[in-house]
């Protein structure tokens, strides 16, 4: 038995909610701050009349939804708030916030699947206990998890290429050099050199207060 779709006005005013809001270090194509998604996340669930406690706010600063061994605690305390059913609505600026894992997404709706959790975005919202809702955000997690495997090959064979012509891979400036790597900035090498002969003279790196 199909089960009936529910329309926007049939949202229960005053469901609990949670917001949930993430941007990783890397540069993914939307790099929205989380600042500005909790913003967002605010006015949708000001619009649906759903009520978000302080603690249902989880936000994953600088944290990749990518990397397999990657650590989100507030993704990991909202999936446990959702299976105790403090929530009932999360709300995120795009589904590939939540989740660029299929991994991640299967765990999610495991936890929804006795209870009718709602997903909402500012374009859209997903019903994660209904089949087509589940079909799409599987293809769009998948997209997402594509995406990102495009860019980290991509950032490898540029290393890779870095690597053959002998440039030097130095991400952001490292202090004593110049922007490229290549040349010294010497008024900042001597403070290097400085803090280096200090050291080997005994002196503690600890600031003794």
């Amino acid at each position: 038995m199909t089960r009936p779709k529910l329309g926007r006005a049939a949202v229960p005013p005053g469901e609990p909610a949670a917001i949930y809001c993430r941007i990783s270090h890397t540069r993914d194509e939307d790099q929205t701050g989380v600042d500005r998604q909790e913003r967002i996340c605010r006015e949708i669930a000001e619009r649906l009349q759903l009520r978000v406690e302080p603690t249902h706010v989880y936000v994953d600063n600088n944290r990749s939804a990518w990397q397999r061994d990657r650590k989100r605690p507030g993704w990991e305390a909202m999936l446990r708030a959702m299976g105790a059913g403090e929530i009932r609505h999360v709300i995120a600026y795009h589904p590939d916030r939540l989740m660029r894992q299929p991994k991640d997404l299967e765990e999610l709706l495991s936890i929804a699947d006795d209870k009718r959790v709602l997903l909402h975005g500012e374009a859209n919202r997903r019903d994660l206990s209904d089949p087509d809702d589940r079909f799409i955000l599987r293809i769009e997690v998948a997209h997402a998890c594509r995406s990102s495997d495009d860019t980290s090959r991509r950032l490898k064979d540029a290393l890779k290429d870095h690597a053959r012509e002998g440039r030097p891979h130095v991400g952001n400036r490292p202090y004593g050099y110049t922007g490229d790597g290549r040349a010294i900035v010497e008024e900042e090498a001597e403070i290097v050199r400085e803090v280096y002969r200090r050291y080997l003279d005994g002196e503690s790196p600890h600031l003794n207060l």
